[in-house]
């Protein structure tokens, strides 16, 4: 079983910690006198009227996703909780001048699980696990004390059947031959966005041992993807990864799960490779500062209910994080759930790249701009 439960980042832990301590107890004195006790944390339930007049504001990535959080999980937690619900998108710029001058108005956003384990203490709160269920997620998921998954989808290959047919790429390794598999190949070259799993696709079609990687292997990736040559594009967005793929100009992509299946459900012939696949986690994260955490932890359990995780599946195509969930049966969304895949995830890794961003930030600027 590739995919394995992840250590938490200890490092990044104890200077999360370390950041308690030299904070102080300022304000803890009125945050201690209002919390509340909401009993034992059961997910998707909260306390009923436990919030009203709250303001509760979320960050999220934009586009259909958030609209089928809101749908599935904020609204409805607004409705039981008391909360006001608002809803804006995640900027890390915005968040950085909230925390320094102390003016934090998001509760919960969404971002990267590198961003949460690099930042924990500093710009992301603690959470405490006791006001929410984690029992519900799959093993391995909390990659540091600042973060609960939020969404858990794959950077796959997807190919084109009809040029493929009954001979399918199934390994890293094949999507760089293009001798036994020829055509266009497609990755990122998303502007400010690094994909570290990315880099850990090319060194995996090398054989190299991921747990071992260093700071120059990822040039040593970035060259491999450069030697395709002809062969390469890249995708600045994930809709254009996706026409792409629809279009035919791709004959594979190495591209974000949910734009492999937007390409399916708009009928191109085309299909995810699960032999190896990155796992990739995004971070329900709560900003250091926040007026009430309460709010934050209370409405992070809920978002993590069986009903609200079915309601945001079937409307985002995305795999539910609760495994109660049911969403109704769809046979092209079904195909590209990473939550039936689990046992070929390939798990990044975590502390290497929260030690070595600076690195891939400065490569990834130089591959995006084709030096």
């Amino acid at each position: 079983m590739r995919f394995s439960s992840r250590k938490v980042i200890t490092g990044v832990a104890a200077f999360a910690a370390l950041g308690l301590v030299l904070s102080g107890c300022a304000g803890s004195t009125e945050e201690e006198s209002t919390e509340q006790d909401l009993g034992t944390a059961v997910a998707g339930e909260v306390k009923k009227d436990a919030f009203v007049g709250e303001e509760f504001v979320f960050a999220g990535s934009g586009g259909l996703f958030q609209e089928a959080q809101t749908a599935g999980a904020w609204d409805p937690f607004g409705q039981e909780s008391g909360a006001k619900i608002a809803n804006t998108e995640f900027d890390k710029g915005k968040l950085k001048a909230m925390v320094e001058g102390n003016n934090v108005t998001w509760n919960l956003v969404n971002t990267s699980q590198f961003d949460t384990a690099a930042n924990c203490g500093t710009l992301y709160e603690e959470l405490d696990y006791s006001q929410i269920d984690t029992s519900v997620l799959p093993e391995g998921t909390i990659t540091d004390d600042c973060m609960v998954p939020q969404l858990i989808y794959g950077l796959v290959v997807a190919y084109r059947t009809d040029v493929y047919g009954d001979n399918p790429p199934t390994s890293a390794a094949d999507f760089f031959d293009t001798a036994n598999f020829p055509g266009k190949r497609s990755v990122s070259s998303v502007a400010g966005y690094p994909e570290p799993q990315m880099i850990e696709f090319a060194l995996l079609a090398d054989g190299k041992d991921l747990a071992n990687i260093k700071e120059s292997d990822i040039n040593v990736a970035l060259d491999k993807y450069r030697s395709l040559g002809s062969n390469l594009i890249t995708w600045s967005s994930g809709s254009a990864a996706q026409q792409q793929l629809e279009s035919g100009e791709a004959s594979m992509a190495l591209v974000w799960s949910g734009r492999g299946y937007g390409a399916a459900a708009a009928g191109a012939p085309v299909a995810p490779m699960w032999e190896q696949w990155m796992l990739e986690i995004d971070s329900s994260g709560v900003p250091k500062g926040v007026k009430n955490p309460q709010v934050s932890f209370a409405a992070i359990n809920y978002y993590l209910g069986a009903k609200q995780q079915t309601v945001i599946t079937e409307m985002s195509s995305y795999a539910p994080l609760n495994a109660a969930a049911t969403p109704a049966p769809d046979a092209v969304r079904d195909a590209w759930l990473t939550s039936t895949q689990m046992m070929t995830a390939i798990a990044p890794q975590v502390d290497f790249w929260v030690a070595n961003y600076g690195a891939l930030e400065t490569a990834w600027e130089s591959w995006v701009t084709g030096g």
